[in-house]
C-alpha cells in the first residue's frame, strides 16, 4: 500500500483519491498532518505549514499541486534531501493562456471604457487599436509561457519573450538575461508575466521597467506577486505611463482588505484563479511521479533548489 500524505482543501482529498486510485494500485490518500499521514511514502501538497515534513520516516518525495515553488523555497524546514516535484499540467497552461488573452483583448478593445459608458448611458466610441502588430511581451517562456506566447502570435500580435537563458521559440523574439530586459521592455504594449519567483525576478517590474514600456501599456501578472513593486505600479497607473493591470497574484494572499489595489479603477483583482489544478488532468503526472520515486528512479519536473524552480 502506497500512502500519500495530502495537504490542501479537505474536499479535494477525495477527488485525488478517486483519480489516483485508477492509476496507482493500492494507494491511499490521507491527511498529511494525521497519525497515518506521518507514515506517508509521498506528500502531495500546496503551501504546507512550517515543519509539515518533520518526522516522516518513509518520505520519498514531495509533489506540489501546482508549478509555483516559492513558498517551499522560503520554508527553511522543508527537507532538501528528498525530491521536490512541481506540477506542469497542460490544462493549467491552457487555462492561464485563456485568462491572459481574456484580459489582454479586453484592454486592447477598450472593454472597461465601454462598460463604464454603458453605466452612464453614453455613446462615445474610441479609435480602434490596430488589429495586427501590437507588441506583447511574455516574461517566462517555459511550459506555460511558451503556450501563451504562441497563442498571442496566432492572434496577430508581435510577441517577445524574456527568459533566464537564450532559447528558440517559433514566431517569438527571445530576449535573455538581465542584460536583455531593457530591450525586451522597450515599447511593449502588453506585458504578461508567468515567471517563477527568484531573487532575480523579485520586483523585476518596477519604476524603470514601467518607464520603458509604451505609454499606457497593460500589465498582466499570473506569475508571483512579489515580481511587481506595488508602489511603483500604483504610481505608474496614476501617471498614465501604465494604462491598466490585471493581477491574479499578490505579495500577501488573500489580498489585504485595505490594499490600494482593491479600489484602483485601473486594476482588475483576481483571487489567484487564473489556472487552478484539476485532479482529472493532473493525476497522470502525479501518478507517474509516484511510480518513479517508488521505483527509485528520477521523476520528471524535479525542482532544482539552487535555481529556485
Amino acid at each position: 500500500m502506497i500512502t500519500i500524505g495530502f495537504y490542501g482543501a479537505a474536499k479535494e482529498a477525495a477527488m485525488w483519491q478517486r483519480t489516483l486510485a485508477e492509476l496507482v494500485p493500492d494507494c491511499q490518500v490521507v491527511d498529511l498532518l494525521s497519525d497515518r499521514g506521518r507514515m506517508c511514502d509521498v506528500a502531495l501538497v500546496w503551501a504546507p505549514p512550517p515543519n509539515a515534513f518533520a518526522g516522516l520516516p518513509n518520505l520519498k518525495a514531495i509533489i506540489l499541486q501546482g508549478q509555483g515553488v516559492d513558498h517551499m523555497m522560503a520554508d527553511e524546514t522543508a527537507p532538501r534531501d528528498v525530491p521536490l516535484i512541481r506540477l506542469v499540467d497542460p490544462d493549467m497552461s491552457d487555462a492561464l493562456s485563456h485568462w491572459a488573452i481574456l484580459n489582454a483583448l479586453d484592454f486592447w478593445r477598450n472593454g472597461q471604457h465601454y462598460r463604464d459608458q454603458q453605466q452612464q448611458r453614453k455613446w462615445t466610441p474610441l479609435p480602434q487599436r490596430r488589429s495586427r502588430g501590437g507588441i506583447v511581451g511574455v516574461m517566462g517562456v517555459g511550459a506555460i509561457g511558451s503556450v501563451i506566447a504562441g497563442r498571442f502570435a496566432a492572434l496577430g500580435f508581435h510577441v517577445r519573450g524574456w527568459a533566464r537563458t537564450p532559447r528558440i521559440l517559433d514566431g517569438v523574439d527571445i530576449f535573455a538575461g538581465m542584460e536583455g530586459l531593457d530591450a525586451f521592455a522597450d515599447g511593449a504594449e502588453i506585458i504578461v508575466s508567468v515567471l517563477p519567483l527568484t531573487p532575480q525576478t523579485t520586483a523585476i517590474m518596477n519604476k524603470d521597467f514601467f518607464g520603458r514600456l509604451a505609454k499606457g501599456a497593460f500589465i498582466i501578472n499570473g506569475g508571483r506577486g512579489p515580481q511587481i513593486d506595488d508602489d511603483h505600479l500604483l504610481a505608474a497607473l496614476d501617471s498614465g505611463q501604465v494604462g491598466g493591470a490585471a493581477l491574479d497574484v499578490f505579495r500577501s494572499e488573500p489580498l489585504p482588505a485595505d490594499h490600494d489595489f482593491w479600489s484602483h479603477p485601473k486594476i482588475s483583482v483576481w483571487p489567484h484563479v487564473a489556472a487552478q489544478t484539476n485532479p482529472a488532468t493532473a493525476a497522470r503526472q502525479v501518478a507517474d511521479a509516484i511510480t518513479a520515486v517508488m521505483a527509485g528512479k528520477e521523476p520528471a519536473n524535479r525542482v532544482d533548489w539552487s535555481r529556485g524552480y
